[in-house]
């Protein structure tokens, strides 16, 4: 019963529509037979409920193949899949003793946030690839692990209990990753739709610009004109690194995979006499990240749908960084051919 409970919650978490249409159809076509305890999950082979499941079931396996559609999906369900998950668990437990029932309840609940978390962390990851072949060979198995994952948990449920309780000791170590990579997802997502904390156009100085190049300064402008005074720790902490005399001003952004250490932490961009520095606070310390304006070779904006990105390459590297959508950048093409025809105009900024 435990390893039952454990492993429908488990794939609920990933396709939560998927696991009810399945069992709805075992149940309908008797694949399986729920006991008497589990007489109220008969309830999903009744024709209203399934054709609603593969109604749900059929957006959601096209939805899912869209990049970036898919993590604003996964986005829409975080609470969505564990909820169905404890009402599935709900009904496989039946007439159980109430405490542990509650008990298994909430495991389950645990169980469908700690998959769905992890399934919509590398989604968005695999998003940033730029082929989509990734993207829709990990959704298909995903697609397949929903009736395996039934039939396994349905009938080796010793095997499932096993296979959670290794999973979520691996999440454990992976959380605070996997947790990073969704608070990143949630706020861009926020931000997309207009809710949430947004960057104030009071704009900083673009002195430290002029002797760059057409391009470099063309798309470094766009932080300096967005900029905005940052929380007070992150401010103090990059005015010592920076050694600015005035309050320090920046935008809101996150570093990708590329920045050693700080892969999907949020904090901000800001603009200094010598340097662009990324300020955040990773295990609990501020950080703070620089880049050499001098070392500064090529930058460039990239458009995506949650987030863009801004590409700074050096002579040791490309280094990349999220940047939400309240900030206005120029336009690719005309940002592309920066070293030919000089920097983006003000109306293009």
């Amino acid at each position: 019963m435990i390893g039952t409970t454990m492993g429908l919650g488990f794939v609920a978490g990933v396709r939560l529509y998927a696991t009810i249409l399945t069992l709805g159809l075992a149940i309908r076509f008797g694949w399986f037979h729920p006991g008497p305890i589990a007489e109220p999950l008969r309830i999903l082979a009744e024709p209203p409920v399934l054709i609603a499941a593969g109604v749900a079931c059929a957006i959601e396996f096209f939805a899912d193949k869209v990049p970036w559609v898919d993590s604003i999906w996964d986005s829409f369900h975080a609470f969505i899949r564990p909820i169905g998950a404890v009402v599935v668990s709900a009904a496989v437990l039946g007439s159980v003793d109430p405490v542990l029932r509650v008990t298994l309840i909430i495991l389950c609940g645990g169980v469908a946030f700690t998959s769905h978390s992890t399934k919509a962390a590398t989604r968005l990851l695999v998003n940033h690839s730029p082929e989509p072949f990734s993207n829709i060979g990990i959704s298909l198995a995903e697609d397949a692990l929903v009736p395996f994952g039934v039939w396994l948990s349905l009938r080796h449920p010793q095997i499932v209990f096993g296979l959670v309780l290794v999973f979520l000791v691996v999440f454990i170590w992976v959380a605070p990753k996997v947790f990073r990579a969704v608070r990143l997802q949630f706020a861009g997502l926020c931000i997309w739709l207009g809710v949430g904390e947004r960057t104030h156009q009071n704009g900083a100085s673009v002195e430290a610009l002029a002797a760059l190049n057409p391009e470099v300064g063309g798309a470094l402008k766009v932080v300096a004109r967005h900029a905005s005074p940052i929380v007070a720790t992150d401010a103090r902490q990059v005015q010592r690194a920076l050694g600015l005399e005035t309050p320090a001003a920046g935008i809101r952004a996150a570093a990708t995979e590329n920045i050693k250490g700080l892969s999907n932490s949020i904090g901000y961009l800001v603009l200094g006499a010598d340097d662009l520095a990324f300020v955040t606070r990773r295990g609990f310390r501020n950080r703070v990240y620089r880049i050499k304006l001098a070392d500064v070779e090529q930058a460039e904006w990239r458009r995506g749908l949650l987030m863009n990105r801004l590409v700074v390459r050096t002579a040791r590297g490309e280094n990349t960084f999220y940047v939400f959508k309240d900030v206005e950048i120029p336009r690719i093409a005309r940002l592309a051919k920066g070293a030919r025809d000089g920097a983006p105009t003000e109306q293009e900024l």
